[in-house]
């Protein structure tokens, strides 16, 4: 307490006045005039002047060496004064030796005890670095930004709560959300719970991550698309505060698979009926000369035998049979294709309402609705007119044998995205087993019971196709019935060509398009 004493105290503005000298940046009192009324000395060192060269002296002529005041757009002194509220704004500036640098201006309203407004307190900050540091953080931010908007997946953040923070653009390419309406939104307005409960399982199991899941997602108008994700924790001082996942549309690449799974099995296909071809044709020949001396021998003794003869009936179901074999005959021969063959150009839709036309017994479609969507232009294909004429007519009795008479054929045709035309027959039947939908294009298959079917319709239609370049394959099969869908390319292959010309020139028409 007796050293204590020796110090004396200071008045109240002797206190004020150290405590404004000790301000550690640039700090001036401004009197209502803007005159200078006290500076500090962090002021005379960021200046590199003497206390009596500011002192008295307007503020914009020691700060900036003018004779009128700053614009009121650059200078706050006069909003502060008014106002009684402080404020601040940034000012590009030079330090003593000419060098840019950036200041943010703080301006106080300095209030007598009745609260009046008796003058202002402006202080200098550099910000120079701070503000260097914030453009690289902000260029960064945008770089990032822009980095994960150009990648092809779809980006997301989510805290753990499962709200997400972050989505890059990619979103309303793939789910059609602006990124605007899924910020601050739940995950499961993307996902359904299974699914995200599938990938937080995978990384608790996996130390935060999971990679190459595959799973599925909801678009805006409720579609699910399959698509794989990878996913991690963020961690910020050891601690998960959030998820990060990419989603990878694979529509195309499983739309890829599937062409590419489709031509291999059409490889095997053909490669399968060229063999089994070449054999069909010499068993058919093979069998031709006995049928017919067995169709012959048969007549003759029925007309031989009285009327009313019991060898009658078994004398008409050898002939009936004979005629049943000659069928699969000629369908071994329609298989392995040793007739003669032309090449045309027709219109894809006309061979189809020709093949309706064809059908003999009209009565089949009595009690089914049919369906015609033709397109509007002509679909013009080059093969041989009867051969494409019994693909349709094979489809046509399939489908309808399929309903059993009973129900809604539709068909339909269209130009293809890749100018290859397309014909699709559907029906309204019970579908195809699962179990046989890779089998029904094998010669001999069938699931019609014994004397019903020859198992020779499909695959004769698929190596007709094959011979002209095209294709055909079961594109949608279920309860609700099948679609069978037809790809030819508008002209014919050179080795259908090549075949043609070994067999006699080629003599290239057009049918009459109607």
């Amino acid at each position: 307490m007796t050293d204590a004493l020796k110090y004396p105290v200071p008045s109240e503005a002797e206190f004020y006045l150290s405590v404004f000298q000790c301000f550690p940046f640039p700090t001036v009192v401004l009197k209502p005039d803007m005159l200078i009324w006290e500076v500090n000395t962090s002021f005379l060192k960021r200046f590199g002047i003497d206390r009596e060269d500011a002192v008295g002296k307007p503020c914009y002529e020691v700060f900036h060496g003018r004779t009128t005041p700053c614009p009121e757009s650059y200078c706050n002194f006069r909003q502060a004064f008014n106002s009684g509220l402080e404020c601040c704004i940034l000012h590009e500036s030079k330090d003593r030796l000419g060098k840019p640098m950036m200041e943010e201006v703080r301006l106080t309203p300095l209030l007598d005890k009745k609260g009046h407004v008796w003058g202002v307190l402006e202080s200098l900050n550099d910000v120079t670095e701070a503000k260097r540091l914030h453009d690289i953080q902000v260029e960064t931010n945008e770089f990032l930004n822009r980095l994960l908007d150009s990648l092809v997946g779809v980006v997301v953040a989510a805290d753990l709560k499962g709200k997400i923070l972050f989505v890059n653009r990619s979103v309303e390419r793939v789910l059609g959300f602006k990124v605007e309406e899924l910020v601050g939104k739940p995950l499961w307005k993307i996902s359904t719970d299974e699914e995200l409960k599938k990938v937080r399982k995978t990384m608790q199991a996996n130390q935060g991550r999971a990679l190459m899941i595959r799973t599925k997602v909801r678009t805006k108008s409720g579609e699910e698309i399959p698509g794989r994700i990878n996913s991690a924790l963020v961690y910020r001082e050891g601690k998960p505060v959030a998820t990060v996942g990419i989603f990878t549309d694979l529509r195309e690449q499983m739309k890829m698979e599937d062409e590419v799974a489709q031509a291999r099995m059409q490889v095997l296909q053909s490669d399968k009926l060229a063999g089994l071809g070449r054999m069909a044709a010499g068993i058919a020949h093979e069998l031709n000369n006995p049928l017919t001396g067995i169709t012959i021998i048969a007549e003759l003794l029925k007309e031989s035998l009285d009327p009313e003869s019991p060898a009658q009936d078994d004398l008409s179901g050898i002939l009936e049979d004979a005629e049943r074999c000659r069928e699969i005959v000629k369908g071994l021969l329609d298989y392995s294709r040793q007739s003669d063959l032309k090449v045309k150009n027709v219109d894809l839709s006309q061979v189809v309402e020709d093949a309706f036309n064809l059908i003999r017994d009209d009565s089949i479609f009595l009690n089914v609705e049919v369906i015609r969507h033709y397109a509007r232009e002509p679909l013009l294909i080059q093969g041989d007119p009867k051969l494409l004429r019994q693909v349709f007519i094979n489809l046509l009795m399939n489908a309808v044998d399929a309903m059993e008479g009973h129900g809604r054929l539709t068909v339909t045709t269209v130009m293809g995205p890749d100018g290859w035309r397309h014909a699709e027959i559907s029906d309204t039947g019970p579908g195809i087993s699962i179990d046989y939908v890779n089998k029904i294009f094998d010669p001999f298959f069938t699931t019609k019971s014994v004397g019903k079917g020859t198992g020779l319709g499909l695959s004769v239609v698929f190596g007709v196709l094959e011979r002209h370049g095209g294709m055909i394959s079961v594109k949608e099969t279920g309860p609700q019935g099948t679609t069978f869908l037809v790809r030819l390319p508008p002209e014919a292959p050179d080795e259908f060509l090549a075949l043609i010309r070994e067999m006699e020139p080629v003599i290239m028409e057009d049918e009459e398009i109607s």
